[in-house]
């Protein structure tokens, strides 16, 4: 997939027509320079300089037929700014703004031709380095419209035009935490959750569908996790390895919620994330961690999840709504065992949610 012209200006366009102005503003500035160098220099580099532009419009030509829409744009804005920092004489402020316009809009072209290998779709490589181009563009447009100001300003006719594009730009791109934060409230699990600062209210009142462990539909409550990981903020110190149920679906679930909002290490996170993460290594290192912790909560054999826990330096083991979900009870029963043998014990309980400290090997 592509940038269409239309997206990219939705994005940049504030930006952009800061940026337009400054640039040309300087273009002019270096035209007048070298008009006083003398018209027959100028005459000379006639022929060269029609080659040159004929030669970058049948680039610009082969871009938009690749499907690069943007590249006219971002690119001639990029080669402007960045041949302008090639000036003699320029104030090393200038140089450094025009270089940081070159650099922000050169990466935005950058992602339409190069993607990330594994990426899914360009959604990774499109997003993490358009945060960096924002950053870019935010502090060179910010010096850009201090300098350029005072020039407009001085063109009555021009002035009064240029002011209402902008204010109509700084009006439209404010409309956005208007908009957009009521499109988040829309969005969320539950409509009755509370509007708060506290990440986690949502939990007392949401509920979503899952599948359990045989494939039947189940409708899961985070109410009693609410409580059950509320306790273990304020009762469990250090940073002790939990466990917990592993979703193979992560956006559409609540899985790792435990590791999350306490903030405590566990087996394995988000399996997809992992993998980018760890990318350099063995796509076994995270699918045995995934492998073990399932087999932790499915054997029926204790021997066998006292040498995962083991393995792994486990202190806590959480079973509550999720985890009788996509797990069967003969394995979830073990823990009662354990128990009873000394190996574990159940230090919070509710109607659906047990959490066991480990006792043996530690």
């Amino acid at each position: 997939s592509y940038t269409n012209l239309g997206n990219y200006l939705l994005i940049y366009g504030l930006f952009l027509f800061v940026i337009l102005t400054y640039v040309i503003l300087e273009a002019i500035l270096w035209a007048r320079n070298q008009a006083r160098i003398g018209s027959d220099r100028l005459k000379r580099l006639i022929p060269a300089t029609i080659l040159v532009l004929l030669g970058y419009g049948a680039l610009l030509i082969f871009l938009l037929f690749r499907g690069y829409s943007i590249a006219p744009v971002a690119l001639t804005v990029a080669l402007v700014a960045g041949l302008l920092t090639l000036r003699v004489g320029m104030p090393v402020e200038r140089r450094i703004v025009l270089l940081l316009i070159a650099i922000a809009l050169s990466l935005t072209l950058m992602v339409e031709i190069i993607v990330l290998d594994g990426d899914i779709g360009r959604m990774n490589t499109v997003f993490k380095f358009y945060m960096q181009v924002w950053v870019l563009l935010s502090v060179a447009s910010a010096v850009a419209l201090v300098w350029t100001w005072p020039i407009i300003s001085s063109k009555a006719n021009f002035r009064l035009v240029w002011a209402l594009a902008m204010v109509v730009l700084v009006g439209l791109a404010a409309l956005y935490p208007l908009l957009a934060t009521k499109a988040k409230w829309d969005s969320r699990m539950s409509p009755r959750a509370p509007y708060t600062l506290d990440g986690m209210s949502f939990m007392e009142t949401t509920t979503y569908a899952d599948r359990r462990y045989d494939g039947q539909p189940q409708i899961v409550s985070l109410a009693s996790d609410y409580e059950a990981i509320g306790w273990m903020q304020r009762n469990i110190e250090g940073s002790p390895v939990i466990t917990e149920a592993h979703s193979t679906n992560p956006y559409r679930s609540i899985g790792n919620r435990v590791s999350m909002y306490t903030g405590l290490p566990t087996i394995v996170g988000w399996d997809w994330h992992q993998r980018q993460q760890r990318a350099v290594l063995p796509s076994s290192f995270v699918r045995d961690r995934i492998s073990d912790l399932d087999r932790l909560y499915t054997t029926p054999h204790i021997a066998e999840a006292l040498e995962i826990l083991e393995r792994y330096d486990v202190a806590y083991i959480y079973a509550g709504e999720l985890e009788q979900t996509y797990y069967a009870p003969a394995g979830l029963e073990k823990f009662e065992q354990m128990v009873k043998l000394g190996l574990l014990d159940e230090v919070y309980n509710s109607d659906t949610v047990s959490v066991y400290e480990v006792k043996t090997y530690r």
